[in-house]
């Protein structure tokens, strides 16, 4: 595990094109969103722009250097030797969420001090009266749960071979919209009809990101643990389910690269 984190974090920060890529992008989505709800008088809502930019790397993350990973070292001969190695599957992808949870926590912070630093400046009236405790809480956890879904992903990508690449187009942009990355998607103020929301709150970076909102932006005085418990609760059952079931299937395709080799056929 400790190999494959050093290993990911080698990756990122030995480029200096993918730090500029990792690092910038975040940064100018999160400027637009920032911008468009202050052009537009919704100044409450600035804040919300600049934690979506935060989650949005890591969003990316997971699907880039998460999911598709597998399925990029089969390409490249490398799963082979994950499979005659004594290493455990999962724990080499575990080890990869760590090194891109890591990598991924620079971005993360340029992205906070530029939009605080906006809100200074321009005097915002965005308060952040939250508890520190339930958005360290809930911020673990909707990590915790967005790479266990990657784990999940790596599987199911790594038997689809090259249409993994074609998946992360398509899920990439729809799942930043109904996760609410800039403004709420479920709940009193969500635009979607309760049905789009139930299929919404069906991942983990929609729950995560309406409990982030509700940690650091809650009204004064309100117990804040106790509005993001069940939210919490809901996370911490995601990322155990999301686990199991990325153990299963990479036992299950690891038994069956084995037996007969079809795991480690390149799909060109």
């Amino acid at each position: 595990m400790k190999a494959r984190a050093l290993v990911r974090l080698w990756s990122i920060f030995g480029e200096p094109l993918w730090i500029v890529v990792s690092m910038g992008f975040p940064v100018l989505s999160s400027l637009a969103f920032f911008l468009l709800y202050y052009s537009m008088g919704a100044v409450s809502y600035v804040g919300f722009a600049v934690l979506g930019g935060v989650m949005v790397s890591f969003w990316g993350n997971v699907l880039w250097s998460m999911a598709s990973q597998f399925n990029w070292d089969k390409q490249e001969g490398l799963f082979e030797i994950y499979l005659t190695s004594p290493a455990s599957i999962s724990a080499i992808l575990i080890g990869m969420s760590v090194g891109g949870i890591i990598g991924t926590l620079p971005s993360a912070a340029i992205v906070t001090a530029f939009g605080w630093t906006l809100i200074s400046v321009l005097q915002l009236p965005v308060p952040v009266v939250g508890s520190w405790l339930a958005v360290a809480l809930t911020f673990a956890l909707t990590l915790a749960s967005l790479y266990a879904m990657g784990m999940t992903l790596s599987s199911l990508y790594l038997v689809y071979g090259r249409e993994a690449e074609s998946m992360n187009n398509v899920l990439q942009e729809p799942v930043s919209l109904l996760s609410g990355m800039y403004f709420p998607s479920v709940g009193t103020f969500s635009p979607f009809p309760s049905a789009v929301q139930i299929v919404a709150s069906l991942i983990p970076l929609t729950i995560g990101m309406n409990a982030l909102r509700l940690a650091l932006f809650s009204t004064p005085g309100a117990d804040t643990l106790a509005l993001v418990f069940p939210s919490l609760a809901i996370l911490a059952a995601m990322a155990v389910v999301f686990m199991a079931v990325s153990a299963y299937s990479l036992k299950a395709l690891e038994y069956k690269g084995r037996k007969d080799g079809t795991i480690s056929v390149r799909i060109r």
